[in-house]
């Protein structure tokens, strides 16, 4: 993804829908997911600080 200019985030959450969803719709996650999801949130934020002057128009 780096050759084609991606910024990517490299932790992931591996969820199941068998388990970490009710009647395969409601979203109920394990408890055990939250340290890898506070990891890819602090990396995607991570990112989104780093690339904000790139949002942001010129001259503004």
């Amino acid at each position: 993804m780096a050759e084609v200019q991606v910024a990517t985030v490299r932790n992931t959450v591996m969820l199941s829908l068998f388990t970490d969803f009710k009647d395969f719709s409601i979203f109920t996650p394990a408890a055990l997911h939250e340290e890898a999801v506070d990891a890819m949130l602090d990396q995607v934020v991570a990112w989104s600080e780093a690339l904000k002057p790139l949002r942001t128009p010129a001259g503004v």
